[in-house]
């Protein structure tokens, strides 16, 4: 492990919004090593047993749906799980990148909010924990996943070359490093699995269920065909297909994101939950890890990001 990164995530913690537009000055250096440092806390962990994290019996989850640079909602999230004070809570994130802030001239600015989770892990390196999204495997192929007519994984790239200059290339492949860290899976000792989503009905049956405990290999990303891509891209899965699922997994209820949600969750079933954090709507979850949990129990436990107030106002939406 590097033995900088403990001092360079610390300098990051003023990192909040893309140089370009508040002309605040930052150290590439230090963010690369930050994504490296993190990267190394994902995969060393140990929590984790190939591509699952195994939670602690004790204490509590809290978990958001996907947050797409929502920086508001993040620093709701953050001021509300107080991790520093609560050495027994689990904060689980996925699908960061790709949010709203672009500038005039198409460039995405999530690489900073991605910054700043990698240095949350530093800081946290057993109680903050990632799943792999669809957005994330898309920007680490490039594939164009569209936004009003534009490419989202191009204007991520293009925001790095204009923060980064010429070590642009050095910041992608930490990028890259750090997103091809994150885990598929995270699971509960009271039967709770967490993943960014679920294979569809059709891939369900024939999906290939030991990608959870084993290396993975280039035809795991594959596109349709690879169980990584299938467990991340997977949608509409209905509920007999899920209670499926469940039992090949061996869980008893599923917390997933990727779906958009309006209101900012659904029941899928009696076993599924779907989650949004990535407007004023969405919600994040609070519940036990060692009581018996239900669906209803999950729902009790939400709160809507529009009833946290900060105390001061940090960041824009």
């Amino acid at each position: 492990m590097r033995a900088s990164y403990h001092t360079a995530a610390l300098r990051l913690t003023n990192l909040r919004l893309p140089r370009t537009i508040t002309g605040m000055a930052f150290n590439p250096d230090e963010v690369v090593e930050t994504f490296q440092a993190a990267a190394e806390e994902n995969q060393m962990s140990p929590m984790r047993a190939q591509q699952v994290v195994h939670l602690p019996p004790e204490g509590e989850f809290w978990i958001a749906g996907d947050l797409h640079d929502h920086r508001r909602n993040l620093e709701k999230l953050l001021y509300s799980v107080d991790l520093a004070n609560n050495p027994h809570r689990q904060l689980i994130l996925q699908e960061v990148v790709h949010g709203d802030h672009w500038d005039a001239g198409g460039a995405e600015g999530s690489w900073e909010t991605l910054a700043k989770i990698a240095d949350l892990k530093c800081k946290f390196p057993r109680q903050v924990h990632f799943l792999l999204a669809n957005h994330d495997l898309a920007q680490i192929h490039g594939e164009g996943i569209m936004k009003g007519g534009q490419s989202v994984c191009a204007a991520f790239n293009k925001g790095v070359k204009r923060d980064f200059g010429t070590q642009a290339g050095v910041a992608q492949a930490a990028i890259t490093e750090f997103l091809l860290s994150f885990p598929l899976a995270i699971r509960s000792s009271n039967g709770l699995f967490f993943s960014h989503s679920v294979p569809a009905d059709n891939e369900v049956a024939g999906f290939d269920y030991t990608v959870f405990d084993r290396g993975l290999t280039g035809t795991d990303y594959q596109r349709k065909t690879g169980p990584v891509y299938q467990l991340i891209w997977g949608r509409r899965t209905t509920p007999p297909f899920v209670d499926l699922f469940l039992e090949k997994v061996g869980a008893q209820l599923i917390v997933t994101g990727h779906q958009p949600q309006e209101m900012g969750f659904a029941r899928n079933g009696e076993r599924h939950l779907i989650i949004a954090s990535d407007h004023n709507q969405g919600v994040f979850i609070r519940a036990s890890l060692s009581d018996a949990l239900d669906l209803n129990t999950l729902v009790g436990g939400m709160t809507k990001f529009v009833s946290v107030a900060l105390p001061s106002a940090e960041t824009g939406g």
